[in-house]
């Protein structure tokens, strides 16, 4: 269906099997209310083909075969005081997972790690609405980006923040830059520790990850260069001898970055991957810290199912943008 859906009359509703609109998008959903002649408006973000997320942090299901029009809203610009909130959280996250290299074009942030992720290996163009400042032409600043990455035998990606990097964003489009997906960067606050149940599981905390961990991972030593720059806890969660979910809690400054949110495959559906999450918050709650935070892929609606019945919510999207020509 498309976005001009809504001012068609009568609109066609959607089938149950069809959810309206992708997964994690902002969306307006105008849904028929049964034996009634009204209608009620839903606007948030979808989680699911029956749930949406509201600005409030509540969440309002719907029958999707009573679903009569639907759009998708653009991202809104976020206004110069709100930038530079992200930006900020933004910095605070880099300290989080800190790549190994990072050179500046003016408040451009040129990070490299060796090709381990994408956040690390991605520009970061800080300095506000727009483009961020380069202090340069914005062409040459690009310029020098992909020559960066083309010295470093790497793809030359930048993380972009729709609401901010509007300008940006639209003229990498124009050089063949393409995103691999709407990622989502959720914050939530610890008022108190949280009750939770291991049963017969077993918790091991430590500053520093076993090899258990790293197999569960596939990480190698690159990726645990990474990870020991800052000072971080690693849970590891055991059903009798087999470690069967993990996680890495960082600490910079005021706040705790979660990652490496990890269950077993075999071991999904069962529980863990809530389990562990609630002991991760707890280890953040104990080491003196509130604010906690960590992304997500948009269209992981499991994983986030559960970190908002923890008490996580958007903050801001982000995506990571690839040069594929």
């Amino acid at each position: 269906m498309s976005e001009i859906s809504a001012a068609l009359a009568p609109p066609t509703p959607s089938t149950p099997s069809t959810p309206p609109g992708p997964i994690g998008a902002r969306v307006s959903i105008r849904v028929q209310l049964p034996g009634q002649d009204g209608y009620q408006d839903l606007l948030g973000y979808l989680e699911a083909g029956n749930q949406v997320r509201r600005k409030d942090g509540t969440a309002a299901k719907f029958d999707p075969a009573h679903v009569v029009a639907w759009r998708q809203v653009p991202i809104t610009p976020t206004k110069s005081e709100s930038a530079s909130v992200i930006e900020s959280l933004e910095k605070i996250a880099q300290q989080n997972w800190m790549p190994e290299k990072i050179e500046e074009i003016g408040s451009w942030q040129l990070r490299s790690n060796r090709g381990f992720s994408f956040r690390a290996n991605s520009t970061l163009p800080l300095g506000g609405k727009g483009f961020g400042a380069p202090g340069i032409e914005l062409n040459q600043a690009i310029s020098k980006v992909i020559d960066f990455y083309t010295d470093l035998d790497q793809p030359a990606i930048f993380q972009i923040l729709p609401s901010i990097h509007q300008e940006l964003e639209r003229s990498i489009k124009a050089l063949g830059f393409r995103s691999k997906g709407e990622v989502r960067f959720e914050t939530m606050r610890i008022d108190s520790p949280l009750i939770y149940d291991l049963k017969d599981l077993q918790l091991l905390t430590s500053d520093y990850p076993t090899d258990d961990w790293f197999a569960l991972h596939g990480d190698d030593e690159i990726a645990a260069e990474l990870m020991l720059r800052t000072p971080s806890k690693y849970l590891h969660l055991y059903e009798q001898s087999e470690l069967v979910a993990t996680s890495r809690a960082a600490f910079t400054e005021d706040w705790a970055g979660i990652s490496r949110v990890r269950v077993r495959q075999e071991k999904q559906g069962q529980g863990f991957g809530r389990k562990i999450m609630l002991a991760t918050l707890n280890e953040i709650n104990n080491n003196g810290l509130e604010n906690a935070f960590l992304q997500v892929e948009s269209e992981n609606v499991n994983a986030l199912a559960i970190y908002h019945s923890l008490g996580f919510s958007l903050h801001h999207y982000l995506n990571y943008s690839v040069l594929e020509n």
